[in-house]
Parts: structure tokens; C-alpha cells; sequence
């Protein structure tokens, strides 16, 4: 009689291939839904910013009008944005856990984290936003299939995808 499987190890070999190929799979369809080019197109205070001065206008300056592509193999566009390597991951947020929990932590007290996610262009829950994995933790929220929103340093930065917005380099 023959083995189906020469050796013990056959079955887990089979099994790690196959589970690679759905981990691989799961990660390239979280960048495919944010995959391409993303003008950066305006900021604005953060709902948790109370003071102009908690801004930081030349990070403003820098980021607003900049392209971020992202690749499979990394995202491409200004510091801290930019990063080799990212492990991807789309996840589904209420308001409450959008910015990192920044809305509920440190919004507004005499309004809900909904009302403050209303107000900034979520109209529905859970938000798909994109877990990058890269150093600077930045995560990015979808308001919609071609417009996103991150939060950097008290100041929100809406971003449109290339295909919406004509995207130039910055010099």
C-alpha cells in the first residue's frame, strides 16, 4: 500500500503552504483597496486641537499638496508618511476608535465621537481605515472609495485618490 503522504511532514507542509497563501492573499487585498497614488489635499485642525499653536504649520506646509503611493512593498511620500516594508491590514472601526481612539479620548466633551466623525465626513460605521504596520503608526480612514483622512501632530490631512485628484510632485 502507498502513502498518500511519504512522510509526517507532507500534511503540515501542505497546510503552511496553504495558509501562506491566505495570509499573503488577505494582505494584498487590504493594499489593493487603498493600492495607487493619494494627493494630500488639505488639513485641518484636528477636533482635539483647542489651540492654533498646538499646529505645526511647516509640517502643514510639507504635507499638503504631496503624493502618497501605496505599494505592496512599500508606501511611497513624505516623512513620516513614507515606509519600507508595510504589513497591511484594512480594519473596520466605530467612531469611537477612529485616530486611535483620539475622538473619544480627546474630543469635544459636550458631543458624542459620532457627531465629531459625522462632522469630519464618516457618514456610516465601521469605517474602513487602512493599519499600516509601518514605525510612525499612522492609520488612514476611508470616508469614502476615493477619499481618506489621517491624523498627524493635532491636524487632520484629507487625501483623494489620483484618479480624482490630478496629482503633482511637489518640488
Amino acid at each position: 500500500m502507498t502513502d498518500f503522504f511519504p512522510s509526517k511532514r507532507g500534511p503540515t507542509l501542505i497546510l503552511a503552504v496553504s495558509l501562506a497563501g491566505v495570509f499573503n492573499l488577505s494582505i494584498a487585498c487590504a493594499q489593493d483597496r487603498f493600492a495607487g497614488i493619494w494627493k494630500i489635499e488639505k488639513n485641518e485642525p484636528a477636533p482635539w486641537a483647542m489651540t492654533s499653536d498646538m499646529l505645526e504649520s511647516e509640517e502643514i506646509k510639507r504635507l499638503v499638496g504631496a503624493p502618497v503611493e501605496f505599494k505592496a512593498a512599500a508606501i511611497r511620500g513624505p516623512a513620516p508618511l513614507a515606509c519600507k516594508g508595510p504589513h497591511y491590514e484594512i480594519k473596520q472601526y466605530q467612531a469611537d476608535e477612529l485616530f486611535q481612539g483620539a475622538l473619544a479620548q480627546y474630543g469635544d466633551p459636550s458631543t458624542t465621537p459620532d457627531k465629531l466623525a459625522e462632522n469630519i465626513g464618516f457618514a456610516k460605521r465601521p469605517v474602513e481605515s487602512l493599519v499600516t504596520g509601518c514605525a510612525s503608526e499612522i492609520e488612514f480612514h476611508a470616508t469614502d472609495e476615493d477619499h481618506a483622512v489621517f491624523a498627524l501632530n493635532n491636524s487632520l490631512y484629507r487625501m483623494t485618490r489620483a484618479s480624482v485628484a490630478k496629482v503633482t510632485s511637489k518640488p
